[in-house]
């Protein structure tokens, strides 16, 4: 299932690759990180 919400969901599906590099980045600005997660992921689901 490929959700269409939230701040990458206009672009292609990342690589493992690119994913570590936005990873990256953050940290090198000192930007906060927050990954969530979930096996059942449905915008009307809360966290």
């Amino acid at each position: 299932m490929r959700l269409t919400q939230g701040t990458f969901s206009f672009l292609p599906d990342l690589t493992d690759e690119q994913i570590t590099k936005q990873i990256n980045y953050a940290i090198s600005q000192n930007w906060a990180i927050n990954i969530e997660y979930t096996e059942d992921p449905h915008p009307r689901n809360s966290y």
